[in-house]
C-alpha cells in the first residue's frame, strides 16, 4: 500500500507538473492566437489603407490628365491670341493687307468729313438766307492728307481729327438748332396767311 501510495503521488505529482505545462502551453497557444489576430488586424488595415491610396493615386492622374489637357488647350488658345495681335499691329509684316486697308479706311474717313463739313456749311448759309459758297457747293476741294500713312502712327494728328469731328458734331446740333427755328416760323406764317 505505501508503494502504491508513493507511486500515487509520484503520478500525481507528475500530472500536476503536465497540468503546468498543459496551462502553460494554453497561454502562449493563446498569447500566439492574440498576436495572429492583432498582424491580421494590421494586415487588414494596412490592406484598406493601400486600397485608400491606390484610390488617391488614380484621382490624381485623372487630374493631371484633366489639367494637361486644359493646359495643351490653354497654350494654344494663346498663341492664337498672340497671331491675332501680330496680325492686328499697325506695322505688321505680316499683315501687309489690313494696314492698306486701314489706311483707305482713314482716307475716306478723312474726305467724308470734309465733305460733311461742307454740306454743313452750304445748308447754314442758306438757312441764314445767304448764299452757298460756290467751290463747297461744286464739291471743289484742295488737296489734303498727303502724309496719311505717317499720320496713323502720330496721337496729336488722331487728337486732332477727332477735334475736328466733335466740332462738326456741334455744327450740325446747331444747324439742326437753325433748322427746327426756320421750320416753325414758316409754319407759323403759314398759320397766319391761312
Amino acid at each position: 500500500m505505501e508503494s502504491w501510495q508513493k507511486e500515487c503521488d509520484s503520478l500525481r505529482k507528475i500530472v500536476e507538473k503536465q497540468q503546468q505545462k498543459m496551462d502553460q502551453l494554453r497561454s502562449q497557444v493563446q498569447s500566439l492566437e492574440q498576436e495572429v489576430a492583432q498582424e491580421e488586424g494590421t494586415s487588414q488595415a494596412l490592406r484598406e489603407e493601400a486600397q485608400r491610396r491606390d484610390a488617391a493615386l488614380q484621382q490624381l492622374r485623372t487630374a493631371v490628365k484633366e489639367l494637361s489637357v486644359q493646359n495643351q488647350d490653354l497654350i494654344e488658345k494663346n498663341l492664337t491670341l498672340q497671331e491675332h495681335l501680330r496680325q492686328a499691329q499697325p506695322g505688321s509684316t505680316s499683315s501687309p493687307d489690313m494696314a492698306q486697308l486701314a489706311l483707305e479706311l482713314h482716307q475716306e474717313l478723312a474726305s467724308c468729313l470734309q465733305d460733311l463739313q461742307a454740306v454743313c456749311s452750304i445748308v447754314t448759309q442758306r438757312a441764314q438766307g445767304h448764299d452757298p459758297n460756290l467751290s463747297l457747293l461744286l464739291g471743289i476741294h484742295s488737296a489734303q492728307y498727303p502724309g496719311t500713312q505717317l499720320d496713323l502712327q502720330k496721337p496729336d494728328v488722331i487728337r486732332r481729327k477727332l477735334e475736328e469731328v466733335q466740332q462738326l458734331r456741334r455744327d450740325i446740333e446747331d444747324l439742326r438748332t437753325t433748322m427746327s427755328d426756320r421750320y416753325a416760323q414758316d409754319m407759323g406764317e403759314n398759320c397766319v396767311t391761312q
